[in-house]
């Protein structure tokens, strides 16, 4: 079947299959920088309060509301020596491993903030995991608030292994974590600061896509919706014309 406008004969079924992939096309490419602006403010926001961890961090023991995205905080406390998680799946340098997440009981609040104190190299057997030590006496440390996002990516079930620890985890979410184990925790994550004593491996960076390769991909959509309608043209001339020769 074909639309004839004046004498230019268009295929209709070809046609509305190439404007609905055009469509898709156009909408994936916006989604794509739409995602870019989003990890850009991501990495601004991670620029902007990284230099205030020794500057001129809040006290967490003391403010009432909510910290914002990377803010540079400190708080005092205690680490729990007996509960502290594994998030695995880790990779630095090529190498397997987990960020060690520690619960401090703030010394004001009755409450735990949990804190990732870095990157631990995985042993060589998946039934080991590593040994860690935490600080015994009461500590101050600094770091960057982390509100984690799901990764829709990962299972969002916690297997926990009751009585069982350190608890091994595929992501941490402290509100999913809090529900499951029945800790009283603040709902984000301190990133403990590179200058502490005490730790694991640091080197904090915003752990997505950068927004380069979202708007790379945002290009390759635009490119292929710009090549299907090029594609459809030219079979329309090619169409065209071997009618006219009959």
């Amino acid at each position: 079947m074909s639309l004839k406008i004046t004498n230019i004969k268009i295929p209709i079924v070809a046609g509305i299959i190439t404007l609905l992939a055009v469509v898709v096309m156009v909408k994936l490419g916006f989604w794509q920088l739409d995602r870019a602006a989003q990890k850009q403010a991501l990495f601004d926001d991670y620029q902007q309060h990284a230099n205030e961890s020794t500057n001129n961090p809040v006290n967490l023991n003391l403010i009432k509301r909510q910290p914002e995205r990377f803010e540079a905080i400190t708080a005092s406390g205690t680490f729990d020596q007996q509960r502290f998680f594994f998030i695995d799946n880790q990779i630095q340098d090529g190498s397997p491993g987990y960020h060690v997440v520690g619960l401090l009981k703030l010394s004001i609040k009755q409450r735990y903030l949990p804190v990732n104190l870095g990157w631990i190299k995985a042993p060589r057997l998946r039934s080991e995991l590593p040994q860690i030590e935490l600080p015994e006496e009461e500590v101050t440390l600094t770091g960057l608030i982390q509100h984690p996002e799901e990764n829709v990516f990962i299972s969002s079930e916690q297997e926990q292994q009751v009585g069982i620890w350190p608890q091994r985890v595929p992501e941490f979410l402290p509100g999913k974590i809090a529900d499951v184990y029945q800790i009283p925790m603040l709902p984000y994550v301190a990133l403990l600061s590179e200058q502490a004593a005490f730790g694991y491996s640091r080197q904090w960076q915003p752990n997505v896509m950068p927004p380069e390769k979202h708007q790379a991909y945002a290009l390759q959509w635009f490119s292929l919706a710009i090549a299907a309608l090029v594609i459809f043209a030219f079979a329309v001339i090619k169409i065209n014309k071997q009618k006219q020769e009959e």
